[in-house]
């Protein structure tokens, strides 16, 4: 007569929902005369041109992005026209 061995194993499986952190937005904007960067609903100071507050949204953002996060960085033009700029130093 054979003998029969029954093996059972138990298995746990934990589902893990991870929610995404909502995207950082820098926006470079003409406010009160000046190009500023409005981020987290505050505009920075003045800057001396659009580029210098190009270059300062995207200092910030760079140092987000090493943090972790997920940043966007728009030029909001006087005529009224959105672009999304890139983190890396070549022009838009």
């Amino acid at each position: 007569m054979e003998q029969l061995s029954i093996v059972t194993e138990t298995v746990s499986v934990t589902t893990v929902t991870v929610e995404a952190l909502p995207t950082i937005t820098y926006d470079v904007v003409r406010h009160r005369g000046s190009w500023r960067v409005l981020h987290v609903g505050k505009h920075s100071a003045p800057h001396a041109n659009q580029q210098a507050a190009i270059d300062a949204a995207v200092r910030a953002a760079t140092q987000d992005v090493a943090n972790g996060r997920t940043v966007a960085v728009r030029l909001n033009r006087t005529d009224g026209q959105v672009f999304d700029l890139p983190l890396s130093a070549e022009p838009a």
